[in-house]
């Protein structure tokens, strides 16, 4: 985890509560002590030196995080040395559109947006309708919400498919989860899980 930020440190502490082995990095000692007793292993280091990121075998590593958010010079070049190297799976923040391209086209495997990609989670999410929404790609999404009217007069789920292309993926019947096709027809007190394209998943949580 280069960077110990907000965003490094949330995601390097819930790494480690998972049982992950983390290599924090920050540039900054008194960030550096402040995790030393959440994360398994961290060094203070200036993650913009090829000669410190090889001393600290981060070149080794399966995964690598670029956490630098403010510094966008920083995380550019941090990056590119990574790509440079070969790291198999590189993943960066971004702050914006831009850097975000730029790190694509550096050789960043796959770059977050956290305020970005939260906005638009919170943004579903004030449809109260909707109990859970997490988009898996871009426009592709699975949300959980109430069954609708709509989904309980149908007798079968894939009829909801082919009408509003959306797919019932899981259905919570008295607090337990189950498969769509073991839950058998959608009763009213329902919960489901629907996955398909974001924009046909918010005209579905419209419907009564």
């Amino acid at each position: 985890m280069l960077g110990l930020g907000r965003f490094g440190s949330a995601l390097a502490h819930e790494l480690s509560s998972s049982g992950v082995e983390v290599l924090g990095v920050d540039s900054d000692p008194k960030v550096v002590q402040a995790h030393a007793s959440s994360v398994r292993e961290v060094a203070c280091g200036d993650s913009t030196s090829e000669a410190v990121l090889e001393e600290l075998g981060v070149f080794e590593l399966p995964t690598v995080v670029v956490a630098i958010g403010q510094h966008l010079e920083d995380s550019i070049l941090t990056a590119s040395i990574l790509a440079e190297r070969e790291v198999t799976s590189i993943w960066a923040r971004a702050d914006n559109r831009q850097h975000e391209r730029i790190l694509q086209r550096i050789g960043v495997h796959h770059v977050v947006r956290p305020e970005y990609d939260t906005g638009r989670r919170v943004a579903h999410l004030l449809n109260e309708r909707i109990h859970e929404f997490a988009e898996i790609a871009r426009d592709y999404s699975v949300v959980a919400m109430p069954a609708p009217d709509i989904a309980v007069a149908i007798a079968d789920p894939l009829e909801l498919w082919q009408q509003h292309h959306v797919q019932v993926v899981s259905v919570r019947r008295r607090g337990i989860w189950q498969p769509v096709d073991i839950a058998g027809s959608i009763e009213a007190s329902d919960v489901i899980t629907i996955a398909g394209a974001t924009k046909d998943l918010e005209k579905f949580s419209l419907l009564n």
